[in-house]
């Protein structure tokens, strides 16, 4: 009976979604364009930071691997 329950609530909750996107579609866009350059700008900054750490993980493996070599 409960999935039932939730299948019914989750149709009503999909249908009230789409009549008030329709409806609000305007500030639906504006939303979107308010939020999208400073997703933008947090995905890029946390792309840069995940890329550099693994350059300096990288040089400091061959280090790491050069001194080995140096010891033998």
């Amino acid at each position: 009976m409960s999935n039932v329950l939730g299948i019914i609530i989750g149709v009503i909750v999909v249908i009230v979604g789409i009549i008030l996107l329709v409806t609000w579609w305007s500030v639906f866009i504006k939303g979107v364009m308010a939020t999208l350059p400073i997703l933008l700008i947090l995905i890029g900054a946390g792309a840069l930071i995940y890329f550099i750490s693994e350059i300096k993980s990288k040089l400091e493996m061959g280090k790491g691997d050069a001194s080995a070599d140096e010891k033998k």
